[in-house]
């Protein structure tokens, strides 16, 4: 009888090894799965996304490309526009000259708040704060001064400049800008227009050198005022901190580049850049000219990096792959034939984003001209369109 009871339990003995030799790889295999599946998860926005932004957009800087993200967000998800009154030419402008007001935007609809603002007017704290929510998150843009002159330009063709009766207008204009600048600053698109958008006292337009002290104080308080200034020359690490900042996906945040120079037609380019000549001691003397924006350039730069130190030290992995997806959307929206392209791009699960779909409808929201878009945003919010 106890040979038979230590029979059993040596029966039993080799079955719990055997079984445990079986399950170690499984309980390993398992455990491995659940890591990475932790790891997946760990990156991905666990707040809920902030709705509530007001985009400063600045003329000629990534900033079409930058409120197609915030017109597609909003869109899709039925958030209220701030938008210029139906009176305006173009329905994408609230002002060029001031900010908003009572008698330059729409009123809010009937039971509703203003969630975005990201049509072009001037900076003004207290004028934006006065209709959007408190909670609202606060950016803009900036370019490389030199880079940004170009492309107004090229973009504006502004008449005090090219009506100059020389071979060279733009070095004719650069020896004396104040010469053939219009007497009101807010009337220029080449007088440190960026500053100017920003909501930069008039004050130290006027005489820039013994404003230092007032230039200094205003670049304080946009400090404190703004969450974000994204860099065109940053755009994919600034877009990658937008991203974290509004706790969005990854799908949130793509975006195909809009009315650059680049992108235009060779004929196109060949017209505008008729009398644009940039020789080597150009941007010296656009230098001297545009000192707001350069000061505003390197104070966002500046601060740029120093909010990219302060993220974890898997930033970069995230823009890297930000990158790669940024362009397999692209060239699938873009590039490929629409006779040739599938239906639908499928971007697997990664670190940084769940799976998603890109399909003909994003590809279509990602390119539709600004103008369309807010037109179209008009008629879902108020049920007109400046055609009617």
């Amino acid at each position: 009888m106890s040979c038979i009871r230590r029979r059993g339990f040596r029966s039993r003995v080799l079955w719990l090894l055997a079984t445990s030799v079986l399950l170690v790889p499984l309980i390993h295999l398992f455990h491995n799965i659940l890591s990475h599946r932790a790891r997946l998860d760990s990156h991905l926005p666990t707040l809920a996304p902030r709705q509530h932004i007001a985009f400063v957009k600045v003329h000629k800087a990534a900033s079409s490309t930058i409120q197609n993200i915030f017109l597609r967000y909003g869109y899709t998800r039925n958030l209220t526009f701030v938008l210029g009154r139906t009176t305006n030419i173009y329905p994408n402008i609230i002002s060029l000259t001031e900010s908003v007001t009572d008698y330059n935007i729409e009123p809010i609809p009937p039971n509703k708040t203003f969630d975005i603002l990201c049509s072009h007017v001037i900076y003004n704290r207290d004028a934006f704060r006065a209709i959007m929510p408190d909670d609202t998150v606060y950016l803009g843009s900036v370019r490389d001064p030199f880079q940004h002159f170009i492309s107004s330009l090229h973009y504006f063709r502004p008449s005090y400049i090219f009506n100059i009766t020389a071979t060279d207008p733009v070095a004719a204009y650069l020896k004396n800008p104040s010469k053939y600048e219009p007497k009101n600053v807010k009337h220029s698109m080449t007088n440190n227009r960026m500053a100017l958008e920003f909501g930069f006292p008039l004050e130290v337009f006027r005489s820039r050198k013994k404003k230092t002290a007032a230039i200094t104080e205003y670049l304080d308080q946009l400090d404190s005022e703004m969450d974000l200034i994204l860099v065109v020359e940053k755009l994919e690490e600034s877009m990658v901190l937008l991203r974290r900042i509004l706790n969005w996906k990854l799908q949130d945040i793509l975006y195909i580049h809009k009315n650059s120079f680049a992108g235009m037609r060779n004929e196109t380019r060949s017209k505008l850049s008729k009398k644009l000549y940039i020789n080597e001691d150009t941007e010296e003397k656009y230098r001297k000219w545009a000192k707001l924006d350069y000061t505003l350039y390197d104070f966002a730069t500046k601060r740029l990096e120093r909010q990219i130190q302060n993220q974890n030290p898997d930033f970069y992995d995230e823009v890297r792959h930000f990158k790669f997806v940024r362009v397999k959307v692209d060239n699938f929206c873009v590039y490929e034939s629409r006779a040739y392209r599938p239906n639908i791009l499928v971007i697997p699960q990664s670190e940084w984003n769940e799976q998603f779909i890109v399909n003909s409808l994003m590809c279509s929201l990602m390119q539709f001209k600004e103008r369309y878009f807010v037109e179209e945003i008009r008629f879902q919010q108020y049920g007109h369109s400046p055609e009617d």
